[in-house]
């Protein structure tokens, strides 16, 4: 196996990729083979990649894949204060980042800090780890999804405490190991995909705002032992509820699906051929214009403990169905790897502290001398405002959904 790797240098903080754009996008995607077939299967479009043919490594840059980034400030105010393992959810015009010890922090997408949102624990409107969250601007809400929980939370943007929808009216002991959910406030449904332990009687569901199911698809063969290290998993990227269930234990062949709203049910959208290769660990994720996973072996840690290992990406475009193995880099910012671009609802984006985003500075001036001068002068205002007392950055950016 060999690396091909594309080594373009974008002067960074306007954040913007340079006039060849274009010319560079088709040679990255040229230089990888077809790798994957469609089928058809009862009416329905399934995309399958044959992991024998990825072969070569391919360093694509960040611009291929993701549009402008931004970096924001996050407020200094003491108790805006963010976790470094918090997780970060967008939307058009606020940033929320979770925290393990610390409730969810709201920001403005400019960095000023509006409040925090509920609480640690498990009083009313509060929660211990949160899974998944949506921010529905249009009707001023926050919707909250704990791990377990057995309703989605709900919050107004000033961060207050609304109600809690259950997942299930008539059965409240029903609950969400863990979850991924979509809201749609205008018909006022709840799509929800619940990770499958065997004695649960559903994966999936469509429920009103008083958690009363209109459809359910029973657990099936999706069924799993009832661990919480296995996951769910969902980018958000795309207006279809595309998820993937990965077992860290009961490894199968599986696919990403996607929820059919129409006809309420479950569909393959993507799947890897695993050949004559043991299956391993491995996740399943859909962008706009791609689909992204990664591979890995488990390797134990105490008698009781396992971690992955030996993690690979691949990468395959959706139009031409080429694709390979992948390492990212972020051209827009001193060229470090930055293999993690699924994001979230459309997003790209990091939780950066202040000393690491100063050292990234501070490579790129050294490793980039010709930067742009006006470009370079608001690198270095943005270097100049970095202090230890300062908040994390969010650096974010739109996935493209055009080339």
């Amino acid at each position: 196996m060999k690396t091909i790797c594309f080594a373009f240098i974008i002067a960074i903080l306007g954040l913007t990729a340079c006039s060849s754009d274009s010319a560079r996008y088709s040679s990255v995607w040229e230089e990888m083979p077809v790798v994957a077939h469609i089928e058809e299967i009862n009416g329905d479009t399934l995309t399958v990649a044959h992991l024998e043919q990825l072969k070569d490594t391919v360093c694509i840059p960040l611009s291929n894949l993701v549009e402008e980034l931004q970096i924001v400030a996050l407020d200094k105010k003491e108790e805006a204060s963010v976790e470094m393992e918090g997780e970060i959810f967008l939307s058009d015009h606020y940033i929320l980042v979770t925290g393990w010890r610390t409730p969810c922090k709201l920001f403005r997408i400019d960095g000023t800090y509006v409040g925090k949102v509920g609480d640690i624990g498990q009083g009313t409107g509060e929660y211990k780890h949160i899974y998944d969250v949506q921010i529905d601007e249009s009707q001023r809400r926050i919707y909250i999804l704990p791990s377990p929980s057995r309703a989605i939370l709900v919050y107004s943007l000033e961060g207050e405490f609304i109600k809690a929808i259950p997942l299930h009216s008539k059965w409240p002991k029903l609950f969400a190991p863990k979850g991924v959910f979509q809201v749609d406030a205008q018909k006022e449904e709840i799509t929800v995909v619940s990770l499958p332990f065997h004695y649960l009687p559903h994966v999936a569901w469509v429920q009103d705002m008083d958690g009363n199911r209109k459809h359910e698809v029973p657990t099936g063969h999706w069924k799993l032992k009832a661990n919480y290290s296995n996951e769910v998993h969902t980018s958000k990227a795309t207006d279809e509820l595309s998820f993937h269930i990965s077992p860290f234990f009961e490894l199968r062949q599986d696919s990403l699906y996607y929820w059919d709203n129409r006809e309420k049910r479950i569909v393959p959208r993507f799947t890897l051929d695993f050949g004559k290769e043991e299956i391993g660990l491995h996740n399943y994720y859909e962008l706009p214009l791609y689909y992204f996973g990664n591979l890995a072996g488990t390797k134990q840690m105490t008698e009781d403990s396992y971690v992955s290992d030996q993690e690979r990406y691949f990468i395959i475009h959706k139009a031409t169905l080429r694709g390979s193995y992948c390492r990212i880099y972020n051209d827009y910012l001193c060229n470090e790897p930055s293999d993690w671009v699924v994001g979230h609802n459309g997003y790209f984006f990091e939780n950066v502290a202040p000393d690491v985003l100063l050292k990234r500075i501070e490579d790129f001036l050294k490793e980039a001398p010709s930067i742009n001068p006006e470009r370079k002068q608001r690198l270095l205002a943005l270097k100049a405002g970095i202090h230890e007392n300062s908040n994390h950055y969010i650096i974010y950016g739109k996935h493209r959904t055009k080339k």
